[in-house]
């Protein structure tokens, strides 16, 4: 069983911010269900987030399904 290892921030496709923590280590596309069903995909990054986001990493968004 994986623990949840980092929280992520990224940005959807309409540019709003979404949470979510992984297991999966940083350069991972990890698929993400948004609140609205939809998935979309994200690489992990080492690259930490400063501001409101303090505490999570950058997400950088693949595409989404």
């Amino acid at each position: 069983m994986k623990h949840i290892s980092r929280r992520y921030t990224s940005l959807t496709a309409e540019g709003r911010a979404l949470r979510f923590a992984s297991a999966e280590q940083p350069g991972t596309v990890v698929p993400v269900r948004r609140p609205d069903g939809r998935v979309e995909r994200f690489r992990l990054t080492t690259t930490p987030l400063h501001g409101p986001h303090r505490g999570t990493f950058v997400a950088d968004r693949v595409d989404y399904l």
